[in-house]
């Protein structure tokens, strides 16, 4: 046998058994869909047990169509913001929590599921809408790479999917192609509270490929569309508390819920100890208000939000991309635009005109709009791209970024927010500042005569200690079940610990796959100022200067 085909034979072996491994790796990474939730709600919790049980049931297009959904409970997750509200007479700049006499505070409201329910809209969300959803995409060639969010994407070394670091880089590596270009970044204002319900029906049959949607089918999206909700403030009687005694009698008789039965919660809603609302979400139009919008927190939700664009994602690809080579991605109701200089009024008018039109009925936030001008100079000798700001003036200001994804672009380096290096000093000096708490109450209790500080976490979370995947110790957790005489017990299950790193591996995997080295130098600090908050807290088993 002649030794090059030999050797040619080996490195396709190679090289087939090395892709054999990476669609095995991608396979063992995807998530099942059955997923026990760990919240209380009205309802009890499922546990892996009944998985079994929960499939026939779901799984049964009938029973789904006959199913009457619960209430969802209701919370809102308030997002603090210190925003730029000015500068001063030196032209420094001035930062503040509120603006004209407003909070900066984002907050964004949040329906969640009974336990049931999300594992109904779990299926259908990973088994039926979403495969269908997927071929519609892949109908048109390249239209699957323009829409990121909430989808899984294989990255090209094929190990892992894409994630924020991987679109965020496709934007960049365009701008860094054309050179002399302008990036439009635009907001879609309110997006999951103002979706139109007629539009989402539509999308929905056009992706299952029926005139009328099936029994099934139209339930899921009655319960979606006219939701029904409890604030769940509502269930706290105990002095703006949940009534902890209460719940702990309930997980004796083996109910992990608020309510012992679902008789008891009907006697509670007859008795007026709360309110079930109804989907609070209007469009005004005339006299009538047209009930609009749909839950955020739905294991459907971020699903139906992709599907209901469609059509939207379908006319920019063509209308823009194919006949005019503009680059566009859409990462939820975050909107970006690059194309040349000379096309920027043009795509951003086509865009806002389509965003208003009757296809889609939702509306662009002017505030969050970024015109970001990207162009060839010299500087001190040296030629660099960089970027400017452009108002709707017309006015450019100079090296002002181009933000997408947490990261910001300024022609010459790539950079990770601001913001979110301070989110991650607030962070650590939070959790400082609990173990500080945690040990003043030992001592006022005498279970510890020293103030002493655990530092192993805090340096896995925080530091470049924590940068590498390692196995933690395992956890006992404990759930609820019947013994072979019918009696609950509480069965004790080790879990598994993994830790997969922190903000420090996220920015040195950036580092990396950018191809930027100026972001490890944002975090260089983190260690210094970790151990400057420990030693503020005066722990005894810390060592004093």
């Amino acid at each position: 046998m002649d030794c090059g085909t030999a050797e040619k034979r080996k490195t396709n072996f190679a090289n087939e058994t090395t892709v054999w491994f990476r669609k095995l790796f991608i396979l063992m990474k995807k998530k099942d869909w059955f997923k026990p939730r760990g919240y209380l709600h009205v309802d009890t919790k499922i546990n892996f047990d009944e998985r079994q049980d929960v499939v026939l049931r779901i799984s049964n297009p009938k029973y789904v169509a006959n199913h009457a959904f619960l209430p969802l409970l209701y919370k809102t997750i308030s997002e603090r913001r210190y925003k730029k509200v000015g500068k001063t007479i030196e032209g420094k700049q001035i930062r503040s929590h509120s603006e004209d006499g407003k909070s900066t505070r984002k907050i964004r409201p949040i329906h969640y599921a009974s336990h049931l329910d999300s594992q109904i809209y779990s299926f259908y969300n990973h088994k039926i809408i979403s495969p269908n959803y997927e071929g519609l995409l892949n109908q048109t060639l390249g239209l699957s790479n323009c829409v990121s969010a909430y989808r899984r994407i294989e990255a090209a070394d094929g190990l892992r999917n894409k994630c924020n670091i991987h679109f965020a880089l496709d934007a960049i590596e365009e701008i860094k192609r054309r050179q002399e270009c302008t990036a439009i970044a635009l907001d879609i204002k309110s997006f999951f509270s103002t979706l139109d319900h007629t539009i989402l029906l539509e999308r929905w049959k056009q992706v299952l490929a029926v005139e009328y949607l099936p029994d099934d089918h139209f339930n899921l999206y009655k319960s979606i569309t006219k939701f029904r909700y409890v604030n769940l403030d509502d269930f706290k009687t105990v002095r703006n508390r949940f009534d902890e005694r209460e719940i702990a009698s309930f997980l004796k008789k083996g109910v992990q819920a608020f309510f012992a039965s679902m008789e008891q919660f009907r006697e509670r809603i007859q008795a007026k100890e709360f309110i079930i609302r109804k989907n609070q979400f209007k469009r005004k139009e005339g006299i009538n208000k047209h009930p609009i919008g749909i839950p955020q927190g739905l294991p459907l939700s971020a699903l139906l939000a992709n599907l209901y664009l469609y059509q939207f994602d379908l006319e920019i690809f063509n209308e823009l991309c194919v006949k005019n080579g503009v680059f566009y991605r859409r990462y939820s109701d975050d909107i970006v635009l690059i194309c040349n200089n000379e096309q920027r009024e043009f795509v951003e008018g086509f865009v806002k005109d389509l965003i208003c039109g009757d296809q889609v009925k939702l509306k662009l936030s002017e505030q969050k709009t970024e015109r970001i001008v990207f162009k060839e100079i010299e500087l001190n000798g040296r030629k660099r791209l960089q970027s400017f700001s452009l108002n709707l003036n017309g006015e450019e200001k100079f090296n002002i970024p181009f933000s997408y994804l947490g990261f910001e672009f300024y022609g010459y380096q790539t950079l990770i927010k601001p913001s979110k290096i301070s989110n991650f000093y607030r962070r650590m000096k939070r959790a400082v500042r609990r173990q500080h708490l945690k040990a003043e109450n030992a001592i006022k209790r005498n279970l510890d005569s020293r103030k002493v500080i655990y530092k192993r976490r805090l340096y896995r979370l925080f530091t470049y200690k924590g940068t590498k995947k390692r196995k933690l110790p395992e956890r006992t957790k404990y759930i609820l079940t019947k013994d072979h005489l019918g009696y609950w017990i509480r069965k004790p299950i080790p879990i598994q610990r993994k830790h997969r790193g922190n903000a420090i591996r996220y920015a040195n995997t950036a580092a990396e796959l950018m191809n930027a080295p100026e972001i490890n130098k944002q975090y260089r600090n983190h260690f210094r100022i970790l151990q400057e908050t420990i030693k503020r807290y005066n722990f005894n088993n810390c060592k004093k200067d």
